[in-house]
């Protein structure tokens, strides 16, 4: 183990070294850090060791994962200075010459291409499309979710909070909402039900950007509301999940169900999709499962119902929602989740 661990150390320096593009580095930091990556992959070996190898192999697997972060963290800023230095040399003064471009047919975004297929699918159940603010108070972001302040709950989200300034709220109040989910406490506030509403729209986290996370990033949400008479239950998400599932992976797509724990359901679950690339035999793409994690749903808490004045022995309701951007990168093998803000012409060409 000490050898491979070494061996990976050398192999990885050397591919850090001599990367000279941004795009380079993000690919080593995958083939590193990923979900399938070398150094990811290596603890699950440690169980085979001896309680003394442990002893050993734990701080030199520390050690080196530590070195290989640094590693690239210092190329990047070598490779922007370099590309900082090139562009300051550029003279941008002059005309170029009249190039022959082909004529470019312009067409929708591929994730809003993907919004319109996912609001018309829902459409067709009779579900209305809401927009919610951007910029959100901690009250329908949090507290309405039966997240209230000093949570530890709170910690499943990276926010951004807003300064207030001279405005009439109280300090660290105002915030970039973090979830759609902000839109259904401001429907069942009004008390007009039953409700079916969709939501699909942007949110922010304060996130390290990379290959796999950003810090703007779309979320797809379904809430439904109705009187207890009604009947509103998981069977009723066990359907919509496969309706969307085989609504654009195709007849073969299907879903399972894993308890998980939402402030704002109860009961909560994490939905999981059959694998579309190995029909569940097990593949790089869902870690060898057969399975991949695309939606958290459960039936709207008591306490988000009492928050916005519906009495819970009245009144039940579900909510459920999924990251479009996660769906797409799996849908069509786009490496890397900043290629959707970037406005790459080259990137958006192909879709």
């Amino acid at each position: 183990m000490e050898e491979k661990i070494s061996q990976i150390q050398k192999d990885f320096l050397e591919k850090i070294n001599k990367s000279s593009s941004l795009k380079d580095l993000d690919k080593i930091f995958i083939e590193l850090f990923g979900k399938n990556g070398e150094i990811d992959q290596l603890p699950k070996e440690f169980s085979k060791l001896s309680e003394d190898e442990r002893r050993k192999i734990g701080p030199l697997f520390n050690q080196v994962k530590q070195e290989l972060e640094e590693a690239i963290r210092v190329k990047r800023e070598g490779v922007r200075e370099e590309t900082y230095k090139a562009l300051e040399k550029e003279d941008f003064t002059m005309q170029p010459p009249r190039l022959q471009h082909k004529k470019r047919q312009g067409h929708l975004h591929l994730a809003t291409q993907f919004k319109k297929e996912i609001i018309d699918l829902f459409a067709k159940l009779g579900f209305s499309q809401f927009d919610a603010p951007h910029i959100e108070l901690d009250k329908y972001n949090f507290e309405d979710l039966n997240i209230p302040k000093d949570h530890p709950s709170k910690d499943m989200w990276d926010t951004l909070y807003i300064d207030t300034g001279n405005l009439k709220v109280e300090p660290g109040s105002l915030l970039l909402r973090t979830h759609t989910s902000n839109f259904w406490p401001r429907l069942m506030e009004k008390g007009k039900t039953p409700i079916r509403a969709m939501s699909f729209d942007r949110c922010f986290r304060y996130e390290n950007i990379d290959a796999r996370h950003s810090h703007t990033f779309n979320q797809f949400e379904i809430a439904v509301v109705g009187q207890v008479n009604q009947a509103i239950t998981m069977a009723n998400l066990k359907y919509l999940s496969d309706y969307l599932l085989q609504g654009i992976l195709g007849k073969e797509a299907k879903s399972r169900f894993r308890p998980k724990y939402y402030p704002f359901v109860e009961p909560g679950v994490g939905i999981d999709c059959l694998c579309v690339f190995c029909h569940g035999k097990g593949c790089k793409i869902c870690s060898g499962t057969g399975w991949f994690e695309i939606a958290g749903a459960g039936l709207i808490h008591p306490n988000v119902f009492k928050a916005t004045n519906l009495d819970p022995k009245k009144y039940t309701g579900l909510a459920w929602g999924f990251g479009p951007d996660r769906m797409l990168m799996l849908k069509h093998e786009i490496e890397d989740i900043r290629f959707f803000l970037e406005g790459d012409l080259e990137f958006l060409e192909k879709f």
